[in-house]
């Protein structure tokens, strides 16, 4: 699965992906509003195994590498995977060098127009992070709405919902 937009390059995550994507997880100001801490090197492993494996369940989703196609240099992911109640969940997570360059709503709005071309998805919802105003801004430029607030231990999450 590779596809592109307009200033990206899109690759379904593969082993080789590794590298860049702990560079990215480990960050802590990138994970501050996804896990709460960056991954070290054991947790990066474990949780890029499990994304690969839930890539080799559905050929059509799965978790994409970004890259900047001027450049070839790594941006940062993007996923569009299945999600509880019928759902289909879409996300983004970017190096700090790319924010403010409006990448984050080119990732969005691509893996919006991919849910469409996939045919079976009729609702996408984001989860994001209350305090996390710049990712709720740019799902509010996509049409997204606020949908329920969950409870996750001690933080809450906001879910954003965009029917197709």
């Amino acid at each position: 699965m590779q596809f592109y937009s307009e200033r990206l390059r899109y690759e379904k995550f593969t082993p080789s992906h590794f590298e860049d994507y702990f560079r990215l997880v480990s960050h802590q100001d990138v994970m501050v509003h996804i896990s709460g801490t960056g991954l070290d090197l054991d947790g990066a492993r474990k949780r890029f195994e499990r994304s690969l494996h839930a890539d080799g369940q559905q050929a059509d989703m799965g978790f994409v590498a970004v890259y900047e196609r001027a450049s070839d240099s790594y941006v940062g992911l993007g996923k569009i995977v299945p999600f509880e109640d019928g759902f289909t969940e879409i996300g983004y997570a970017l190096l700090p060098e790319f924010w403010g360059k409006g990448y984050a709503s080119e990732i969005t709005g691509t893996l919006i127009a991919y849910a469409r071309k996939c045919g079976s998805v009729e609702s996408i919802v984001a989860l994001v992070d209350p305090e996390n105003q710049a990712s709720i801004n740019v799902l509010t430029k996509q049409q997204f709405r606020f949908f329920r607030e969950v409870p996750e231990g001690d933080v809450v999450r906001h879910d954003y919902i965009l029917d197709l």
